[in-house]
């Protein structure tokens, strides 16, 4: 007999978070997630453009821990020039641990204030049961 267990915050269960980014393109530093109850393993972080050119946009790095330490997606290729036509993604790939209470944040760095139109995708898994992200 097999058992139907659906609790998303297992132990290294894979799971993915989702964020609309919509803050203006020169607000700096932006909270995507925090680490909450449990360490989490970051897995993958994508940063997709919903839609077309963001003029105001210089970069959008993407970091995280305490001081924002961990560069996961860097002002190297976090760039408007590759985040200009809706679908465009920039990507890392890797596996850092995160305590709980630390945030991953996106620094919105532009020449003006119109709104971002960014998804961040963050795959990650529970470093011990009840870890998720916010």
């Amino acid at each position: 007999m097999s058992e139907y267990y659906d609790d998303r915050r297992v132990n290294g269960k894979p799971q993915i978070f989702e964020k609309s980014i919509t803050a203006a393109l020169n607000a700096g530093v932006t909270t995507v997630a925090t680490i909450t109850d449990q360490p989490c393993a970051i897995e993958g972080i994508v940063i997709h453009a919903d839609t077309g050119a963001h003029a105001d946009m210089t970069t959008c790095a993407v970091k995280g821990g305490g001081s924002q330490v961990i560069t996961f997606i860097g002002t190297d290729l976090a760039t408007e020039a590759n985040l200009d036509t809706a679908d465009d993604q920039v990507a890392w790939t890797g596996l850092v641990r995160l305590a709980a209470a630390k945030t991953i944040v996106i620094d919105l760095q532009g020449s003006g204030a119109n709104a971002a139109d960014l998804t961040v995708v963050v795959r990650f898994r529970a470093c011990a049961d009840g870890g998720y992200l916010v």
